[in-house]
C-alpha cells in the first residue's frame, strides 16, 4: 500500500509540471539541479533562469529527485528529474515506460503520444501533447526526464534536446 501511494505522490509531482511522467528509480542519488548550470539553461532558452531544488522524500527512496529551472512567463522554464533506474535493454524499458504513462495518465489529462528521439544516451523518446511535452532520456543507468510546459515546435524540442545533452555530461 505504501509503494501504491509514493508512486501516486510521483504522478502528482509530475502533473504538476504537464502530464503524469512516473518516475519510478533504484535510487535517487542524482542532484538533477547539478546537471545544468543556470546559465546554461539561460543561454539555451533566452530568458534568465533560476534554479530552485524540489523536496521529493515525502514519496520515498524510489522516487527521481526533481529540479525546477524557473524562467519568465508560462512555459519559460522547465523541471528535470533524474534517478537511477535497473534496464538491461533500453528499448525495452521504453516500451514499458510508454505502456505505464499511459496506464497511468489520470482522467483530464491528456494522453500523450510518443516519438522515438534519435542519438540521444542508449534509448530517448518525447511525450507530447497539443500544449506541453517531456523529453525521457535513459543513459548510463539512469533516466532523466526534462518537462517543458510549451508546445512540442522544431524550437522547444531543439532547446529541449540541447539540454539533455549537457545534462548527461554531468551524469555519472
Amino acid at each position: 500500500m505504501l509503494k501504491f501511494f509514493r508512486r501516486r505522490i510521483a504522478i502528482v509531482a509530475a502533473v504538476s509540471a504537464g502530464f503524469a511522467a512516473p518516475c519510478h528509480a533504484a535510487g535517487a542519488n542524482i542532484d538533477p539541479c547539478q546537471l545544468i548550470s543556470a546559465a546554461q539553461a539561460s543561454r539555451i532558452l533566452g530568458t534568465k533562469i533560476t534554479v530552485h531544488a524540489m523536496d521529493t522524500s515525502v514519496a520515498g527512496s524510489g522516487a527521481g529527485s526533481m529540479c525546477r529551472f524557473v524562467g519568465s512567463g508560462m512555459g519559460g522554464g522547465f523541471m528535470l528529474i533524474a534517478a537511477r533506474v535497473n534496464y538491461s535493454n533500453a528499448t525495452a524499458e521504453v516500451a514499458r515506460r510508454e505502456k505505464e504513462a499511459l496506464s497511468d495518465t489520470p482522467p483530464g489529462i491528456p494522453t500523450p503520444s510518443f516519438t522515438d528521439v534519435k542519438g540521444l544516451g542508449d534509448a530517448a523518446y518525447l511525450a507530447k501533447t497539443s500544449a506541453y511535452f517531456q523529453l525521457h532520456v535513459l543513459a548510463q543507468g539512469a533516466v532523466i526526464v526534462i518537462n517543458r510546459n510549451v508546445a512540442a515546435s522544431a524550437k522547444s524540442v531543439e532547446q529541449t534536446e540541447q539540454l539533455a545533452r549537457i545534462a548527461l555530461t554531468h551524469l555519472k
